[in-house]
């Protein structure tokens, strides 16, 4: 009937369309665990921000080696990110110019985006350094952030959605 030579082909064939499939099945799998966890998080209002960049309004990028972070507990927010950009009111010297504040007075509003991501937008109440702290999340939990103040002209971060660490 068939040839050696072609059962050992069509036999190796088989084998890596099986394996193939399962390891798009797990990758798949995988993809759909981590937005699942993603979901639960923001759902829950229990997540943090890890910012690896700041970007100001004149285009200027900066590397970001600390850990600096937005988290969301529930009913409270703690931001502690570096700030630059340029101030509409004089800062004293020796003053604090970073955007670092805790909060338990803000409103939060979560939608999800056709892409399977989410749009969320933060406002604090009585809270000089930030009017409005918008995130933009993707499906794998990368996400860009932007903060607005009335005082300072906005700043951008990238970096990513992880698990809520309370340090």
């Amino acid at each position: 009937m068939f040839s050696c030579k072609f059962q050992r082909f069509l036999l190796v064939f088989l084998t890596f369309i099986y394996i193939s499939g399962n390891a798009q099945t797990s990758t798949d799998q995988k993809k759909q665990d981590k937005h699942a966890q993603l979901k639960t998080m923001i759902d829950s209002r229990y997540f943090q921000f890890h910012a690896l960049s700041a970007t100001s309004m004149k285009g200027r990028t900066v590397q970001l080696s600390s850990e600096y972070f937005l988290k969301m507990n529930k009913d409270s927010l703690d931001v502690d990110l570096p700030y630059y950009g340029r101030s509409y009111t004089a800062d004293y010297p020796g003053t604090d110019v970073s955007v670092r504040f805790k909060s338990n007075q803000f409103t939060y509003s979560a939608d999800s985006t056709k892409k399977g991501g989410w749009e969320i937008t933060i406002i604090p109440k009585n809270e000089s350094k930030a009017n409005k702290i918008n995130l933009s999340i993707t499906s794998s939990g990368y996400c860009s952030m932007n903060i607005s103040s009335n005082s300072r002209q906005a700043i951008s971060y990238y970096g990513y959605i992880k698990e809520y660490d309370a340090r």
